[in-house]
């Protein structure tokens, strides 16, 4: 699993720029309501998914590479104007890792908890 989190990242944030444009008349997330929060919710799903099943490192090379598929969507497919804005869309896209890192580390943290759960329940038999 840890050798398909960088192509899965890079894929998913790339979709995750790529379904505004399907769901609105915007290229943007941050135009969009509708497109920023299906956006939120496919990074989101794969954020818990990996921070549950592999934990916070993979979580973060998770997050890192849709960082990049997003950044890349936005560079390739976009406007003369959205290059230009490129350097500025690094730091200004970082906020559209703050819900998938939420529900990755509640993702973490469902795990730890059910580990301790099953533990004690082997310890009562």
């Amino acid at each position: 699993m840890h050798r398909t989190v960088i192509p899965v990242g890079l894929a998913i944030g790339a979709l995750s720029w790529g379904i505004v444009a399907l769901v609105s008349d915007r290229f943007e997330p941050f135009d969009s309501s509708v497109g920023f929060y299906w956006g939120q919710f496919f990074l989101s799903i794969f954020a818990v998914y990996f921070g549950y099943k592999n934990g916070l490192k993979i979580l973060f090379v998770y997050l890192f590479s849709a960082y990049t598929g997003m950044n890349a969507y936005a560079f390739i497919f976009g406007v003369s104007e959205a290059r230009g804005w490129a350097l500025l869309g690094l730091v200004t896209t970082l906020i559209l890792l703050v819900y998938p890192l939420f529900f990755g580390v509640m993702g973490k943290l469902a795990s730890f908890v059910q580990s301790k759960y099953n533990k004690s329940l082997k310890q009562d038999k």
